[in-house]
């Protein structure tokens, strides 16, 4: 079963995501409503943990949503971000090329083995 956890922290102002398993068409709405109410929550210039060491590349219709939530979250005023990968070279793959063109490999992204790293390194940027 996949799962989505979005939150916000709206005093560091940095938002949280972890994604996992395999995303289907039904899954879709729910995750797109859940990461626009957590968007609320931050202000522009935020930054993101963006979890997908369990993330398995999805089906069609749900790598089109996690390209929409790209855009919201490139929409709203994201400074930089820190992926989390665990390793898992697919689902990196697929999130790097759902996201392309939407937010550009260079000096605002990071890589981390988990989420104490990822917000060491966010604090030390």
């Amino acid at each position: 079963m996949p799962e989505l956890e979005v939150a916000a922290d709206a005093a560091s102002n940095r938002l949280y995501i972890r994604l996992s398993g395999f995303f289907r068409e039904a899954d879709v709405q729910p995750a797109i409503a859940r990461l626009e109410e957590e968007l609320k929550w931050v202000t522009p210039g935020f930054d993101v943990v963006v979890d997908i060491s369990k993330f398995v590349p999805g089906s069609p219709s749900a790598a089109e949503a996690l390209r929409r939530g790209g855009e919201m979250v490139k929409d709203r005023g994201r400074r930089r971000a820190v992926r989390i990968t665990g390793g898992l070279v697919t689902g990196l793959m697929q999130f790097k090329r759902m996201l392309g063109g939407i937010f550009a490999e260079d000096d605002t992204v990071r890589y981390a083995s988990s989420r104490a790293e990822a917000v060491r390194i966010l604090d030390k940027w």
